[in-house]
C-alpha cells in the first residue's frame, strides 16, 4: 500500500495542532501555580505583618500608631491577594473549600484589625493595655485561619505541580512519537523525490513508496516510452487509442501477454450529461484530457487504454491476478474522485462509474466492452463513483 503525501502531511498537522493545544494547556498551568504562589505569599505576608504589629515599639505613641497603622493597610491589601482568583480555579479545585476558608480569614482578619486600630488609638492612654488583650483574644483565630488557607494552598500547589510533571512527560513521550514518525516519512518523501529526479543510468525500475511520487513517475515514464502513432489510430479529443487503436494496439500486444490473464474496464463519467450540456468544447476537451492521462499513469507496458467513440474509456489490462487488476481499477476512481478539473466556469468535481470484468478468450474486445457497460448500469444504479464486477455469476459492487 502506497503512503499518500496528502494524508501524512494532514496527520502531522493534526499531531503539531495536539502538541500545541498541549504545551498551551501547559503554559496556562504554570501561570495557575503562579497564581497559587502569589496566594502563599500573601497569607505568609500577614504572618509578618501581625507579628509586627504586636511587638511594635510603642515607647513613642505617636510613631508606633503610624507604624501600627501601616501594618494594617498592608494586612488589608494582604487579605484581598490571599482570595485573588485563578484561571483554572472552577476547574481544577473544589471551589466551596476555598471560599469557605476565604470567608473565615475575612472575618478573623477583620476582627483583628479592628482591635488592632482600637489599641493604636489607645496608645499613651489607660485603656492601652486592655485594648492590647482585646487585640492578642482574636490573634489566635486569626492565625489559625491563615494556617488553614495555607495548608489548603500548599495541597493546591502540589496538585496542579503534579498535573504540570504529567502533562510535561506526556508531552515529552508524544513529541518524540512525532518526531521519530514524521523524521522517518519525511525522509522517505525526500527519497522519493530523489528517486523521481535521479538520471536513469540502468533502465532499473524505481521503487518509490508514496502514491503521488509514484503518479509522477510513471507519468514520466510514459511520457519517455510513448511511441509516435498514426494520427488515425487516435481519438482527436483525448489523443490516446480511438476504437480502431484499440484493436490494432490489442492485436499488436497479443503475443507478448503470455500466460497473463486480460482484464477489461470500461469507465463512464457519471455526470456525463450534465457535463457536455454545460461546458464548452475546450473544456470537454481539457477534462477528458487529463481524465485520460490519470488513468494512463497505470497503464503498464502490455495494457491498451482506448477512448471510445461514446465518450467511456476502456482500460485492456494484462495482469497475473484479478486482485492485481481490480486494484489499479479501485486506485483510478478514487484518485479522480479526489482530484479537480479546471474549467471556464471554475473547478469542478466528477466521479466515474465502472465495469469490471475477465475477458474471455473466445468473445471480442467490442463484445467485453459490451457486458462491462452493463456492469457499469448497475454502478450507476448503486449511487456511481465505484466499481461493479461479474463474481460467482451474481453482480456485486464496491
Amino acid at each position: 500500500m502506497l503512503l499518500s503525501i496528502r494524508k501524512i502531511f494532514k496527520n502531522l498537522k493534526i499531531a503539531l495542532l495536539i502538541l500545541g493545544a498541549g504545551v498551551t494547556f501547559l503554559t496556562l498551568q504554570l501561570f495557575h501555580i503562579s497564581a497559587y504562589s502569589e496566594r502563599l505569599s500573601a497569607l505568609k505576608n500577614q504572618h509578618l505583618l501581625m507579628d509586627k504589629i504586636i511587638h511594635a515599639d510603642i515607647n513613642d505613641p505617636q510613631m508606633g500608631s503610624i507604624l501600627i497603622n501601616g501594618a494594617l493597610a498592608e494586612m488589608a491589601l494582604a487579605v484581598k491577594l490571599s482570595g485573588e482568583n485563578s484561571f483554572f480555579d472552577s476547574i481544577m479545585t473544589s471551589q466551596q473549600e476555598q471560599l469557605n476558608l476565604l470567608d473565615a480569614l475575612e472575618i478573623s482578619s477583620e476582627s483583628f484589625r479592628n482591635y488592632a486600630q482600637y489599641w493604636s488609638e489607645s496608645l499613651g492612654t489607660p485603656r492601652q493595655n486592655i485594648a492590647h488583650a482585646k487585640m492578642m483574644s482574636v490573634s489566635t483565630p486569626y492565625l489559625s485561619d491563615i494556617d488553614r488557607l495555607i495548608d489548603h494552598q500548599i495541597h493546591l500547589i502540589n496538585d496542579a505541580i503534579s498535573t504540570t510533571k504529567l502533562i510535561a512527560v506526556l508531552l515529552f513521550f508524544i513529541g518524540l512519537g512525532v518526531f521519530f514518525r514524521y523524521r522517518h516519512l519525511l525522509e522517505q518523501i525526500y527519497s522519493d523525490i530523489d528517486k523521481a529526479c535521479a538520471v536513469d543510468t540502468d533502465g532499473s525500475p524505481k521503487k518509490v513508496l508514496t502514491q503521488e511520487i509514484d503518479f509522477i513517475v510513471k507519468r514520466l515514464l510514459r511520457r519517455c516510452a510513448q511511441p509516435s502513432v498514426n494520427p488515425n489510430l487516435l481519438h482527436p479529443i483525448s489523443g490516446i487509442n480511438n476504437q480502431k487503436g484499440l484493436i490494432t494496439a490489442f492485436n499488436a500486444k497479443k503475443s507478448s501477454r503470455g500466460s497473463n490473464n486480460v482484464f477489461i474496464a470500461l469507465f463512464e463519467i457519471d455526470q456525463y450529461t450534465s457535463i457536455i450540456n454545460t461546458l464548452s468544447k475546450e473544456d470537454i476537451a481539457n477534462l477528458f484530457k487529463k481524465l485520460c492521462d490519470m488513468i494512463s499513469m497505470y497503464e503498464q507496458p502490455l495494457d491498451v487504454i482506448a477512448h471510445m467513440d461514446d465518450d467511456r474509456i476502456i482500460f485492456v489490462m494484462s495482469r497475473n491476478n484479478k486482485q492485481m487488476a481490480l486494484d489499479d481499477c479501485e486506485k483510478i476512481i478514487h484518485t479522480v474522485e479526489s482530484s479537480g478539473f479546471n474549467t471556464a466556469k471554475g473547478i469542478i468535481k466528477i466521479t466515474l462509474s465502472a465495469g469490471f470484468l475477465l475477458k474471455i478468450p473466445v468473445k471480442s474486445l467490442e463484445e467485453a466492452a459490451i457486458d462491462a457497460l452493463k456492469l457499469i448500469q448497475k454502478a450507476q444504479e448503486n449511487g456511481g463513483n465505484r466499481v461493479a464486477q461479474l463474481r460467482d455469476r451474481a453482480d456485486s459492487y464496491h
